[in-house]
């Protein structure tokens, strides 16, 4: 148990007051070149940081414009193909189809005037007077009597018989021209058909015209609001690019997976042919060399891509000379089927490696190995390897494709994720320089809170000598005035 002197006690309050007191005291006279410390200092951390996020803010903004320069020139590139495509398309279009509408126009022509023909040989020929008429116009006008009576009635009679007779002949006739002109019509038939035909035809021609038209329309638009640089151009091209990379991405990794299966199915095989014991950095010799006939793959594909002038990541290779360029689509192609040829060789090379090491090792443990040669079960698996020994490789030259768009996009994704970045750095350091402003301003407030009696003691002698200084100067004005009354 310690025991308390109240003598030791008393000393040691007696000294921590004489420390508070000059401790206070030397605070408070230090206080104006303490408050410049600490705003200086406070005040320089908060300078440089908006200085930084200032910098940064520049550097975003400039790097806005650079990516939106880098996009709408992608876009107006695009945009030229798609056009330059359009109008290739339709002027294919009309010497292909609209090349022979002189040709069609004549059988038109030549149609309508034989069905015209047909139509003029097809008219009803009005049928002549019957000659009786006359003759009953005749018998009308002669005078009525006993024996004209008779005549008439006789003469009557015969001309019944004769319009009878007449009538059975015009009807005949009638029959038989009607019976013509129903067969000239009848031939009309095929010609109103080739007619409704070619006009159909002329019709979906033109329909396709339009469809066309309206695709360039579409084009121009689109082409014209990318020159002009509008917001809704940059935000489709935007969207675009973003889905393009993604897609891309997917691609790219497909890929890549098909590469990773391609290599484990040739890496058997090669460490027999070079050996497995071999390493180069901690990787076996073998694996190397599945990886290079992969990337050669790969090389020989973007190449053949390139010479065929479907990828533009060598724009060389495609300003080239025609006969150089078809040199090296051959050159290219052989050297794809003859690395695919390898790649089945090896695959069949695999199965075969498999099964001796197979045996060796039931061997090695004394069991007889279960293996029959010669089943279904054996040609089934080996005839896939080799038919994927040959297709993976050729499947993996249009890996050129995603890759170009995959290179493309990055620039403007990444860049759009840089400006993203910067703008947020830039944030964080206004936000840090604000804080940092303020906690100067604790700090200071909190030095005066240490020295808080000296400073009330100051506050209150200046409120005295402010108080003495009105009453002295309010007397000074008091005697002033009674002297000059």
């Amino acid at each position: 148990m310690f025991s308390l002197d109240p003598q030791t006690l008393l000393g040691n309050w007696a000294s921590f007051l004489v420390l508070l007191i000059g401790g206070t005291l030397i605070l408070y006279l230090a206080r104006q070149p303490a408050h410049k410390a600490l705003k200086g200092l406070f005040d320089g951390l908060q300078g440089a940081l908006r200085l930084a996020a200032r910098a940064l803010q520049r550097s975003r903004v400039l790097l806005a414009a650079r990516n939106r320069d880098v996009l709408l020139a992608q876009g107006r590139e695009q945009a030229e193909r798609d056009l330059e495509k359009e109008f290739f398309e339709i002027n294919k279009f009309v010497q292909r189809d609209l090349g022979g509408y002189p040709q069609l126009q004549r059988q038109i022509q030549e149609q309508v005037t034989r069905i015209q023909d047909d139509y003029e040989n097809s008219r009803d020929v009005p049928l002549a007077s019957p000659e009786w008429v006359d003759a009953v116009d005749s018998i009308a006008k002669i005078k009525n009597s006993d024996a004209a009576a008779s005549v008439n009635g006789k003469i009557l009679e015969q001309i019944h018989r004769s319009a009878e007779a007449q009538h059975k002949e015009n009807l005949t006739a009638y029959r038989k021209n009607t019976s013509v002109r129903h067969g000239i019509l009848k031939t009309m038939t095929p010609y109103w058909r080739k007619l409704a035909y070619s006009v159909d035809e002329v019709g979906e021609r033109l329909k396709e015209i339009i469809t066309r038209s309206q695709n360039i329309d579409t084009h121009m638009n689109r082409f014209n609001e990318i020159v002009a640089g509008t917001d809704k151009a940059e935000r489709a091209l935007r969207a675009s690019s973003l889905t393009q990379f993604l897609i891309a991405l997917l691609v790219i990794a497909v890929a890549v997976g098909g590469a990773f299966f391609n290599f484990h199915l040739i890496a058997l095989p090669m460490s027999e042919m070079v050996g497995s014991v071999q390493r180069i950095g901690g990787v076996k010799v073998a694996d190397l060399a599945a990886l290079v006939i992969i990337c050669m793959e790969v090389t020989a594909g973007i190449f053949l891509l390139e010479s065929l002038r479907i990828t533009k990541l060598f724009p060389l290779i495609g300003a080239m000379d025609d006969r150089i360029r078809r040199t090296i689509m051959i050159t290219a192609g052989v050297v794809l089927v003859v690395l695919a040829s390898t790649e089945s060789a090896l695959a069949f090379m695999r199965d075969q490696i498999a099964l001796d090491l197979a045996n060796l090792r039931a061997s090695l443990s004394g069991v007889e190995s279960q293996h029959k040669a010669g089943g279904i079960n054996e040609w089934i698996p080996l005839a896939a390897n080799m038919i994927l020994g040959f297709i993976l490789p050729l499947a993996l030259t249009m890996v050129a494709i995603p890759l170009e768009y995959l290179l493309q996009t990055g620039r403007t994704v990444f860049g759009n994720a840089l400006e993203i970045v910067l703008g947020l750095l830039a944030t964080g350091l206004r936000m840090l320089a604000a804080v940092t402003r303020q906690l100067g301003k604790t700090l200071v407030s909190l030095y005066d809170l240490l020295i808080a009696a000296p400073l009330w003691i100051e506050s209150v002698v200046q409120t005295n000598r402010a108080s003495r200084r009105e009453e002295r100067e309010l007397e000074l004005d008091t005697v002033h005035q009674s002297h000059d009354i």
